[in-house]
């Protein structure tokens, strides 16, 4: 499930190198406004969170956030 987010799902246009498998999320929260967006994952032995309070959709913004940290880290 986790590989098929990256490759055909909510994070499949995130820029995410080959092979990093996650998962994304939208969390809303009591009191309204825009939901937090989230997206977990991992690549190699490397595992990561983003976390983006008040971001909204997990796949457009914590996914491709992720994917700049990955390449920050090249591996």
């Amino acid at each position: 499930m986790m590989g098929e987010v990256t490759t055909q799902g909510t994070a499949a246009h995130a820029g995410l190198p080959a092979g990093t498998r996650g998962k994304t999320g939208t969390a809303e929260h009591p009191g309204g406004g825009k939901a937090h967006s989230w997206f977990i994952g991992y690549r190699g032995d490397l595992a990561f969170a983003a976390f983006v309070l008040d971001g909204g959709e997990g796949g457009q913004v914590a996914a491709p956030m992720a994917a700049r940290f990955l390449a920050a880290v090249k591996s």
